[in-house]
């Protein structure tokens, strides 16, 4: 039995657009593995906003997830300099977002070789936003965060790229992630609104937040100007049994990431009184 109750919120497709279009500027957003989870229904709610949307994408990427939307593709693999230079040579963008998910970093695959790879193209390009979706507490020493070190080191990684981005001159937004729910976007309430979560400077925040709420916050900022040179932390009141239950998971890891351990138990429900489920897309 489903205990999350739903507040129906129907919005057209052409009031969203004519919403979004006085709010800013038509965007040219490359979104690095935009076929992806999340990649791809940012992309939806872009083309929705009336922005011009790019995937860069692997040659062996599943676009099921984008069929039948509207999007450019540019194909390589991000973790080498010769294919990204191939894609991106003679292309130009306004936005670039970072949605690759990497669960372990080695020689062949790391956010700072990726970094390496994209910051110099955008700086070329004169991008006026360059969007990370980074880890949290990675800054601090690893006893001092409560990741798993598998995780850490991911989220280390991560925030080394950061700094490679920053230190180039490129105008960036960062939002350092704790925990995510659902797992997946498939989940059939991954798409709900808690109207609870919120972004805040507090670098030392360790949080949790909903996807569909993760989503509005990155679409709220591509673009804008408020968000610029900013690095943010999540956080929603509401995910705290679950994130306390995340944390226990992280507790009992070693070298691999579980998804379930018998000592936290059963991850809880999201309990609400009040969900909003996402307007749905249709560019």
């Amino acid at each position: 039995m489903r205990i999350i109750a739903h507040v129906a919120l129907r919005i057209s497709a052409a009031l969203i657009l004519l919403l979004c279009s006085v709010a800013g500027a038509k965007e040219n957003v490359l979104i690095i593995g935009g076929a992806g989870n999340t990649g791809s229904i940012i992309s939806k709610m872009l083309i929705a906003r009336g922005d011009d949307v790019t995937a860069f994408v692997r040659p062996t990427t599943d676009r099921f997830r984008l069929e039948g939307v509207p999007v450019n593709y540019v194909v390589g693999d991000a973790m080498k300099a010769d294919e990204v230079a191939a894609a991106l040579e003679g292309k130009s963008y306004t936005v670039i977002l970072d949605n690759v998910q990497l669960l372990e970093i080695n020689e062949q695959q790391s956010y700072t070789s990726m970094y390496a790879n994209f910051v110099p193209w955008a700086k070329r390009m004169d991008v006026k936003q360059f969007i990370v979706l980074g880890g949290a507490c990675s800054e601090r020493p690893r006893e001092d965060c409560p990741l798993s070190p598998p995780l850490y080191k991911v989220a280390a990684d991560q925030t080394i790229a950061e700094y490679i981005l920053r230190g180039a001159g490129v105008p960036y937004t960062v939002f350092r992630l704790g925990a995510l729910f659902p797992g997946g976007p498939d989940h059939p309430d991954a798409g709900i609104r808690t109207g609870t979560s919120f972004l805040s400077a507090n670098l030392s925040l360790f949080g949790a937040i909903w996807r569909g709420d993760f989503y509005d916050h990155i679409f709220g900022c591509i673009g804008t100007q408020r968000c610029i040179n900013e690095i943010f932390t999540l956080d929603d009141p509401s995910m705290k049994p679950k994130l306390d239950n995340w944390l226990c998971k992280r507790r009992y890891e070693t070298d691999t990431i579980n998804f379930f351990d018998p000592r936290c138990g059963e991850e809880p429900p999201l309990v609400l009184p009040h969900a909003v489920t996402a307007p749905e897309q249709n560019p």
